[in-house]
């Protein structure tokens, strides 16, 4: 019952540490703002525009550098229909997941996306991959049809390269159970780094948004910063912070 009346009263919910909260101010960016990265908003609004409209659709893999966007994007699909609804969750409860796929039926008018944020590392590993193994893929589970799974990966195989280059340290048994969870996913989206070009969008599109103006100076010092950081779009939004909070107290 509280799982109802969460999901009736917020359009998110969290579970830390094996409890669902429900979440009163729900960062939801507007989908416009993701610049540097239109052709993976585009798969992924397309996607979940076919969940929304009863028709065939993907569990994602978004994988791919920090700060591109990647869990931000998927909280920005909340914008696309007032039935969705957010479950986030730490990999280490996935576990929860199993009663909220028996709860989930109970609620066919809403729509659920359930992210799972950073598989890149696995504590619980093996309970964790086949938890996941087997809500992706169906077992004595049924899956509710108003149910998509949208996870976040730093590491497109949740593996380093490395291992990928016969690291025997790493054990292939390992290796091969993450392969085999990465090929659950439908849908396989890769934020790449971002290019000088791209960074700069970013800037001026927050740089807007604060009413700060974009000119020569104010690019060089973006560069610059992006340069002793990277090049990305939390970059760009970290940057146009700090150059507005240094302009405020200037004397």
């Amino acid at each position: 019952m509280k799982l109802l009346e969460l999901f009736k009263n917020h359009r998110a919910v969290a579970v830390l540490n094996g409890k669902p909260i429900g979440v009163k101010r729900v960062n939801i960016p507007p989908l416009e703002d993701f610049v540097g990265v239109e052709r993976q908003r585009k798969l992924l609004v397309k996607n979940t525009l076919s969940f929304l409209g009863e028709r065939p659709f993907n569990d994602v893999l978004l994988w791919g550098k920090r700060g591109t966007g990647k869990s931000s994007l998927v909280r920005a699909t909340l914008n696309l229909s007032s039935r969705l609804r957010l479950l986030q969750v730490d990999k280490e409860d996935v576990g929860f997941l199993i009663e909220f796929f028996n709860f989930a039926w109970e609620l066919p008018e809403f729509k659920f996306i359930v992210l799972v944020d950073d598989l890149s590392v696995l504590t619980e590993e093996g309970k964790t991959i086949r938890i996941l193994k087997t809500l992706l893929d169906g077992s004595v589970f049924e899956r509710p049809p108003n149910v998509a799974i949208y996870a976040t990966s730093n590491r497109r195989n949740l593996t380093p390269e490395t291992y990928l280059e016969r690291d025997f340290k790493f054990p292939r048994e390992e290796l091969e159970e993450r392969l085999s969870l990465v090929d659950r996913f439908g849908l396989k989206i890769g934020f790449t780094d971002f290019s000088p070009s791209d960074y700069l969008s970013a800037v001026k599109l927050y740089c807007k948004k604060l009413k700060i103006s974009f000119d020569e100076e104010l690019k060089e010092k973006a560069l610059a910063y992006a340069r002793e950081k990277d090049f990305s779009g939390r970059s760009a939004y970290q940057f146009v912070r700090l150059y507005a909070s240094l302009q405020t107290h200037s004397p």
